[in-house]
């Protein structure tokens, strides 16, 4: 399996609270919060991170990843903002468009979730894709509506349209498949905030009759903000 994680926002909240370190620098609790995001998936995988040029130059972050991965990983390097994280992600393309499994991840979640059953559902089930969800219907995260059945019907971006949010974190039976309907998402100028996220790329999927599941985790903690953080470290 492929874990795609793209870590080349701005991080601009966390500058304005007076943090000098980029974002995945940030220490949570005596790691740098991307260290503790990769320990947290905790897979034998072969990652691949997104990383800001200038992080990459100034702060030596290749070493932190080669490190944090046994040395499995791929670095792209991301010399200017794009349009948004399918953008973003999608400068990723030779590595993940492929038949091999895709799982893309933010940058900046802890979730609590049994690994095991998570990896029964890729083994046995045949579903094409699957999303870490959460109840919540706070606006500034996406969502997923389901049938009767528990598939998916229409997934949305900072827009509840039920109470199944989720975690950042997407996988896809078949990388080739995340590529096809990121892309036909982007020609279609399909955005929400003048972004392309990478939730929405579930609604090309949807369309085509393909599955998507949501996979409930058992608690999620979101380090995006300072008071994300603050209240993390609290617990």
């Amino acid at each position: 399996m492929n874990i795609l994680i793209p870590m080349a926002g701005e991080g601009s909240r966390f500058k304005k609270a007076g943090y000098t370190f980029p974002k995945p620098l940030i220490d949570v609790d005596g790691k740098p919060m991307i260290q503790r995001v990769i320990e947290n998936l905790d897979f034998d995988a072969n990652y691949i991170f997104l990383v800001r040029k200038d992080h990459l130059e100034k702060y030596n972050i290749s070493e932190l990843l080669e490190f944090t991965t046994n040395g499995k990983c791929e670095i792209v390097v991301v010399d200017e903002l794009t349009e948004g994280a399918a953008c973003t992600a999608l400068l990723a393309k030779k590595f993940i468009n492929n038949e091999k499994e895709l799982l893309i991840a933010n940058s900046d979640q802890i979730i609590e979730y049994s690994k095991y059953n998570f990896n029964t559902l890729r083994r046995y089930s045949d579903f094409d894709s699957m999303v870490f969800t959460f109840n919540a219907v706070h606006p500034k995260w996406s969502f997923v509506k389901v049938n009767s059945r528990g598939i998916a019907t229409e997934v949305a971006e900072k827009k509840p349209i039920s109470n199944i949010a989720t975690c950042g974190i997407y996988y896809y039976r078949r990388g080739s498949e995340f590529v096809k309907y990121a892309e036909r998402m982007i020609q279609k100028n399909l955005r929400v905030n003048n972004e392309f996220y990478i939730c929405p790329v579930y609604n090309e999927l949807i369309q085509d009759e393909k599955t998507l599941v949501p996979y409930f985790v058992d608690k999620m903690h979101g380090l995006g903000t300072p008071e994300d953080l603050k209240a993390y470290l609290k617990i």
